[in-house]
Formats: structure tokens, C-alpha cells, sequence
């Protein structure tokens, strides 16, 4: 399927308004993000940019002129300003998604075709197929949502910050002509079997060298190769799936911040610590007290 593009000239971020993650059956909602909608009064240039991404059950959105686009799972949808749609699940059933809208001054035009970045201006299709770089927009999506969920005071040079990080990610993925990386298939595969092996081995204390090893290629070519076609530093990724699981073992099991870093290798609480706050933009005392008020407001529905 074709997805429309549109051209975003003399891009200007102003500030993150709203991000969260939905789970819900039955989605359904009329899509209109005219100015800055319920954020204030915007600038005649203003306008409102949301980024996500769905997790679960297929969204199908539907034009004013009756098209139709589907943004399956696991791909990046892109509403650009001044946008309208009938928005709804494709099945019946729990639907999930994540999502941060980003209030921004900037041009807007429809384009049939792609164009490539120039100064402040670039070109975003609606919808992005998953690829391997797909990761890298899904987890600083999520750190948003979450640091917005928590309450969290964030300053404006982290919230922009995030900003241009997601625009530079979605322009690279935005280039038809490429996979996002760029690399051969041999490549591609060796990263593969690092991350098969590093989620075989989340329990273990893990360096690149014993990725490398196990993989059969050597440290450096790894190290370039990774970074290149998954377009995140190779020990980066290794922390941000430690991570990833430390969450779901906090949530499915209660533990405490040394009880997880434990089950991924991790001796340090300190260090956990200050990476826990660096991907997800508070600290893990924020983070349990966003789950107690979630789990006492569903106690009381």
C-alpha cells in the first residue's frame, strides 16, 4: 500500500503537549488536529505533529475524500498539522498504541512522491513500514509517554531534545529507496544473531566482546556494523533490553530496583539507577509512585 506524503518546511518545535500509550477495546474516534486544537491559539503557522506507533489490532483511517490507510502493527504512523480522519480498529477486540503529539510552527504541503531533507524542511510519509531502526522510534516514544504519564517536569531542551533525535529517525526510515541501513545482508544478519543472542542471555552481566564472540565476527566490525544498520550503539541496545525486561519484571512481580537489575545481570544499583532515569526520564521512585496512583484509580473505577 501507497501512503501520501507531506512536506514539513522551516520545521520549528515549540513544545511536547500530550503523549501516553492506550489500551482499550473498541477504538474509535473523528481525528481533527486544526492549529493547536485544545492547546491554545497557534501562530498562523502553527500547528500540531503527532508520532506513534501501534502495538496491537491495526488501525484503518479513513479521509474526508473517503481514502483509506491502514497502519498495521508495529509501524510508525505520522499526522501531520491540519489533518482529518475517521479513525478506528480493524478487529474487534484490545487495541494498543503509543503516541506523543508535538506542538510545532511549519509549512505544510501534500506530495505525491518523496523528497529529501533540505535545512528545516523534510518529507514524512502517513505511515512507516517496520524495519530494524523501527526500535530506536518506539523506545524514545514510550520514555516520553512514560515521563508524561508520571507527571514528570521535563525542560524544554529534553523535550526538544527527543524532538529532533525522532525527526532525524524518521527521515532516515522515510527514504524509499532504502531499508533504513543501508548494510549488506551479511550484515544484517550478524546483527540479528546479536540480538537473538542478547535476548537468549538478558540474565547475564553482557559486554560487546562476548556478543562479538558468540556471533564469530570481531569486536570493531560489530561495534560499526550494529550501530550502522540498527542505527543505535550496540552496548546501548544491550542496556535498553536489560531495561525493557526490568520493567516487565517491576510490573508483573513487584520487585525492587536491585531485585530486577539482579535477573539481567546488573550489580550496580546505582548505575541501573541512572540509566533508568536516562531512557525513561524519571527516576524509579517516580516510576512506582505512577503505578501505585494508576493501580489505586483502577481500584476505584
Amino acid at each position: 500500500m501507497s501512503f501520501p506524503y507531506t512536506r514539513l518546511s522551516s520545521l520549528t518545535f515549540v513544545r511536547c503537549a500530550f503523549a501516553h500509550s492506550v489500551a482499550t477495546v473498541g477504538y474509535r474516534y473523528e481525528l481533527k488536529n486544526e492549529g493547536w486544537g485544545i492547546y491554545g491559539k497557534a501562530p498562523r503557522d502553527g500547528g500540531l505533529l503527532e508520532i506513534g506507533f501501534v502495538e496491537q489490532n491495526p488501525i484503518l483511517l479513513t479521509g474526508e475524500k473517503g481514502e483509506r490507510f491502514r497502519i498495521g502493527e508495529n509501524c510508525i504512523f505520522i499526522i501531520p498539522p491540519d489533518s482529518r480522519f475517521s479513525v478506528q480498529c480493524e478487529n474487534e477486540g484490545l487495541h494498543r498504541h503509543t503516541t506523543a503529539e508535538f506542538l510545532v510552527r511549519c509549512h505544510t504541503k501534500a506530495q505525491k512522491e518523496y523528497l529529501p531533507p533540505a535545512g528545516r524542511s523534510l518529507t514524512l510519509p502517513l505511515v512507516i513500514e517496520p524495519s530494524p531502526l523501527s526500535g530506536e522510534v518506539f523506545d524514545r516514544i514510550r520514555a516520553i509517554a512514560t515521563a508524561k504519564a508520571g507527571g514528570l517536569e521535563r525542560s524544554f531542551f529534553e523535550d526538544c531534545g527527543d524532538f529532533m533525535h525522532l525527526i532525524h529517525s524518521l527521515s532516515r526510515l522515510a527514504e524509499p529507496s532504502s531499508t533504513g541501513t543501508g548494510q549488506s545482508p551479511g550484515a544484517r544478519r550478524h546483527c540479528e544473531r546479536a540480538k537473538a543472542f542478547i535476548s537468549e542471555h538478558i540474565d547475564r552481566h553482557l559486554t560487546v566482546s562476548d556478543v562479538a564472540e558468540a556471533v564469530g565476527v570481531s569486536k570493531n566490525y560489530l561495534t560499526n556494523v550494529f550501530s550502522a544498520t540498527e542505527g543505535v550503539p550496540l552496548m546501548e541496545y544491550i542496556n535498553r533490553r536489560k531495561l525493557s525486561h526490568m520493567v516487565e519484571l517491576i510490573r508483573r512481580y513487584d520487585y525492587s530496583l536491585s531485585q530486577a537489575g539482579e535477573q539481567v545481570g546488573f550489580s550496580d544499583t546505582n548505575y541501573v539507577s541512572r540509566m533508568f532515569r536516562r531512557y525513561y526520564g524519571m527516576t524509579f521512585t517516580q516510576f512506582k509512585q505512577q503505578r501505585l496512583r494508576r493501580s489505586e484509580a483502577e481500584k476505584n473505577k
